[in-house]
């Protein structure tokens, strides 16, 4: 498996992916949004010797923070640690940009138990797993769905939040 940035020529690749997906991206308006930004947003797919199996697209946010916008592994690919190399690969280039964090915004908890096992409960908790944590909730960003900001500090940032967390500060 190579992670690599996202090219134009990956697009349709994306767009499949996210076709495989239909619990997660139900919302017609979402798939077209998430189809323009890989297609203009910065970001980084995984591939095998075969195609491309996962991506995320990126924004900066201010000087010190970069925004996960989209994300999605194929649903044949998904529990496989395809999610945390792009993620892990997101971090450590945010970094060395001097970056200090990576923010996302996925569906609250406070919406209640998802339909289906491998619902939002399993996305928040593929970014828990990878150092992120809630933040705040923005009811009435989305037309349907509660928002949650969700937030990791990275480099001596975490370093730091973890020393407050320590001392009963965090």
């Amino acid at each position: 498996m190579v992670v690599r940035p996202l090219a134009a020529t990956d697009a349709a690749a994306c767009d499949a992916i996210v076709a495989s997906l239909p619990y997660h991206f139900a919302d017609e308006q979402g798939r077209r949004d998430c189809a323009a930004a890989v297609r203009s947003q910065r970001g980084l797919v995984a591939a095998d010797d075969r195609e491309v199996v996962g991506f995320l697209t990126w924004e900066p946010r201010f000087e010190d923070a970069a925004e996960v916008t989209w994300m999605a592994v194929h649903a044949d690919r998904r529990w496989e640690g395809i999610g945390r190399m792009l993620m892990d690969r997101l971090a450590a280039n945010t970094l060395a940009a001097g970056r200090r964090f990576l923010l996302v915004l996925t569906v609250s908890p406070s919406d209640g138990p998802d339909d289906i096992p491998d619902g939002y409960q399993a996305t928040r908790a593929f970014y828990e797993a990878n150092g992120f944590v809630l933040a705040r909730e923005f009811a009435g960003y989305w037309e349907s769905d509660t928002p949650v900001l969700m937030i990791r500090a990275l480099g001596e940032a975490a370093a730091s939040s973890r020393k407050g967390a320590d001392r009963g500060l965090g």
